[in-house]
């Protein structure tokens, strides 16, 4: 056909083994639908200052970020993959990037700063709790990535301590979950609590401390600085964010990945404080989120950032 121009636009080729099967029609769904969210929002970004897109993965909006005038902050939540470096060093110096931690973010490939924002909780909204109940928790999605084998394990090998996990996911691991509560007496399968019931802070707030035995490098995750911020202390590998979220033997105790002997040890010792040190231990606990987690200082945070990229916007 003499009337068609094919361009070529010189971008290399991308290509990657997908996780989502032909017919997994949910998963692109819902990816679609968030690219419909951001469309509704860029059709009208005029009237904005700043643009703050939030979406996982990061980069659904950032093939647009140069259609509009208005500046956009895309803030990523989860981990970086390997596979998706060309991505990024595409839109290196292209977009304004920040993430929600050092570990989340140091293997970014932008040549430009990517500013880190923690996390942060409104801690007045979670009970501060001096006196625990004896039992340590597990409370998340039970799925290997958040170590609930792990958990089981130890609970099973240390029938001198109560273990309390809370939570829904696998189905296998809840069978487990609920079939080693029926087997171990020092073992209590609680299910899946409404988030922020009653009955949800009571249990975070009365452990003697929350176990996260994670194996994956999580980029922020709240369910620490909501432990702390009931004066819970928290024991974890040290994956992710964790060694930053944490002050170690202040607010808990980190642990070497996959050392179980260790966490066992840290339980052990946790049990044997004194009524004063471990209450100074929940004490610190409530005051470190204060001081550096709390949700005013992420706003504060964020805020000064949206004026730097106004202003930087402007120059251009």
């Amino acid at each position: 056909m003499n009337n068609v121009k094919i361009i070529d636009l010189g971008l290399p080729p991308f290509e990657t083994d997908s996780s989502i099967e032909n017919n997994d029609w949910a998963t692109k769904a819902v990816t679609t639908m968030k690219q419909i969210y951001i469309g509704e929002i860029l059709k009208d970004a005029d009237n904005y200052d700043i643009i703050h897109i939030q979406t996982e993965p990061v980069y659904l909006g950032m093939p647009y970020a140069s259609l509009v005038k208005t500046p956009i902050l895309f803030t990523s939540h989860n981990s970086f993959h390997s596979f998706e470096t060309r991505i990024f060093s595409y839109f290196d110096r292209k977009i304004n990037l920040s993430g929600l931690s050092n570990c989340q973010v140091k293997n970014i490939p932008l040549t430009q700063k990517v500013p880190v924002i923690y996390n942060g909780v409104e801690a007045e909204d979670f009970p501060f709790v001096e006196k625990d109940s004896n039992y340590f928790l597990f409370l998340g999605r039970l799925v290997k990535d958040k170590g609930i084998d792990i958990f089981l394990q130890l609970a099973q090998n240390d029938p001198k301590h109560i273990y309390y996990i809370v939570g829904k996911g696998n189905k296998i691991y809840e069978k487990i979950s609920s079939d080693a509560a029926q087997k171990y007496r020092n073992i209590k399968f609680l299910g899946m609590l409404p988030y922020r019931s009653p009955e949800w802070y009571k249990t975070l707030s009365h452990a003697k401390a929350l176990i996260m035995p994670i194996t994956y490098e999580d980029s922020c995750p709240l369910v620490p600085l909501e432990a702390m911020a009931c004066g819970t202390p928290v024991i974890a590998f040290n994956r992710g964010a964790l060694p930053e979220q944490l002050v170690d033997g202040k607010t808990g105790y980190i642990v070497k990945s996959n050392q179980t002997y260790e966490l066992l040890e840290k339980i052990g010792k946790i049990s044997n404080l004194n009524k004063a040190k471990y209450l100074a231990l929940r004490r610190n606990s409530r005051t470190h989120i204060m001081q550096k987690f709390h949700a005013k200082i992420m706003a504060q945070k964020y805020e000064s950032l949206y004026k730097e990229i106004i202003v930087n916007n402007q120059k251009q």
